[in-house]
């Protein structure tokens, strides 16, 4: 809200994003352009789940307002049937994997800068909230500079998981088949040391991002049911957010119960 206070005066050139609450109001109250946008079938204590409805939305909205020259749409459309054949048996059977060698682990995500905000930010995300576990997410070639020193020998496990592009550099490729061999070595210093691969070898960007996702989400929850820490909405408190707290969303259940 203090960023839209701070565009006063131009606002002729501001559309505002939002499911509505202030930010809905102040704009419809300036006459600022609102997309408002609602999920189907949200889940209210785990909104994450629902990127790619956020990300559909947006990829529908933009070449129609000429934001983008490209129109992305029929992929999207297309997106949950190329993830059933692009997450196959052999990366859930993988993600299971993962998740056994990741207990009671550092998680250390590793991949090139195309893929360390777009999806390792989310996925770090992940880890965190759903199995409610540590995770790092590093650049890979900052990490081969100077922290992959912290894996010489560990005294603690760690879970390396690297996600390879198939559109990386000759260079970068080569870099990581090092990596990787120097981490799988039978030797001692690498008996706390895990390495997962995770091809991004699909045909386009988007089905490499969301079979990614898919194979973090399912390595999150599969990690997490090995843990199955008990939430005490630290997230909620921590955030001063009372929006996902537990007691908001048992007494919002009350109400709409009582009410019908």
């Amino acid at each position: 809200m203090r960023v839209f206070h701070a565009l006063a005066g131009r606002y002729h050139r501001t559309l505002l994003l939002t499911s509505g609450g202030r930010l809905g109001e102040l704009g419809r109250e300036a006459g600022v352009s609102v997309a408002r946008w609602e999920l189907s079938e949200p889940d209210r204590e785990y909104p994450l789940f629902h990127v790619g409805q956020y990300f559909a939305i947006l990829l529908d909205m933009f070449p129609r307002l000429g934001l983008i020259k490209d129109d992305h749409r029929a992929e999207v459309a297309a997106l949950a049937a190329d993830l059933g054949t692009d997450f196959t048996p052999a990366l859930e059977e993988a993600a299971r994997t993962t998740a056994r060698n990741s207990k009671d682990a550092n998680i250390i995500m590793l991949s090139s800068p195309k893929w360390y905000m777009s999806l390792l930010k989310l996925a770090k995300m992940h880890f965190n909230e759903m199995a409610m576990v540590p995770a790092t997410r590093n650049f890979f070639h900052e990490f081969c500079h100077s922290e992959v020193a912290t894996l010489s020998d560990p005294e603690r496990r760690h879970s390396v998981l690297l996600f390879r592009d198939s559109e990386d550099d000759a260079y970068t490729r080569q870099k990581m088949d090092n990596l990787v061999r120097l981490l799988r070595q039978d030797i001692p210093q690498n008996r706390n040391v895990s390495v997962t691969e995770i091809a991004l070898d699909q045909p386009t960007f988007m089905r490499k991002y969301f079979t990614a996702l898919e194979f973090v989400q399912h390595t999150a929850l599969h990690l997490g049911r090995m843990y199955d820490t008990r939430s005490r909405d630290l997230i909620s408190e921590a955030a001063g957010n009372p929006w996902y707290h537990t007691s908001r969303i048992r007494a919002e259940a009350a109400m709409a119960k009582t009410s019908n």
